[in-house]
């Protein structure tokens, strides 16, 4: 999906600078694109969590996510759509019940996190131009891999944990054509991960500032 991405926008600029551009916008400006494709990459602040299963407690710090999305258009310029999310976080890493024998007490390590969502996305104002956007999520966030960062030992969990995700958020985007946009925007995210007793019980949140682009097809 992304290679595909990329290629769209590519398209997209090419056709631009070419005069046959004009008759592709102008198809497309009576009814709007019935599909939209996208890409970003955004930035996920850290994060702190205990784990139930293994007494872990993971203090993320702040990492990239690259995110590609396939939107389906509704009517009034809105949309449905899923989207997958990946980064590679850094973190440090407490060792809880279940001991790590090259984490004994607390070590720096990386996990990975992955998001799959559906979503809805709404705006205001016109195809071309500048316009605000809003979004809300639903889905599961995964965390797994977990690796001691000079050894590369992998840490507890040995399987990923998969939790309920659900966030809104909104920004602004530029409508370039009636079948591209790009935008800024900032999503937070409640994650219901299951914690231990002895830890906080405020639920996990994820804010992520995320730039990127959606071409219409």
């Amino acid at each position: 999906m992304i290679r595909r991405s990329m290629m769209a926008l590519a398209i997209v600029g090419l056709a631009a600078a070419a005069s046959t551009a004009k008759a592709q916008i102008a198809r497309h400006s009576s009814g709007g694109p019935g599909y939209w494709v996208g890409l970003s990459l955004g930035y996920v602040d850290g994060t702190s969590m205990s784990d139930d299963n293994t007494g872990a407690v993971w203090r993320f710090g702040y990492t990239s996510q690259i995110r590609a999305t396939f939107e389906k258009s509704l009517l009034g310029g809105s949309s449905i759509g899923i989207a997958a999310g990946f980064s590679t976080a850094p973190l440090s890493y407490t060792s809880g019940a279940t001991l790590a024998s090259d984490c004994f007490s607390a070590c720096d390590a990386s996990a990975d996190v992955t998001q799959v969502v559906a979503f809805f996305h709404g705006n205001t104002g016109g195809e071309i131009g500048l316009k605000f956007f809003y979004q809300a999520e639903g889905g599961v966030t995964e965390f797994g891999n977990f690796r001691e960062k000079s050894t590369d030992v992998k840490l507890p969990p040995s399987s990923a944990s998969n939790d309920l995700t659900f966030g809104f958020g909104g920004g602004i985007s530029y409508g370039l054509t009636p079948i591209a946009d790009v935008y800024v925007g900032e999503m937070w995210d409640i994650v219901l991960h299951h914690q231990a007793s002895a830890e906080s019980q405020s639920a996990p949140r994820l804010s992520t500032l995320r730039a990127g682009f959606r071409i219409g097809f």
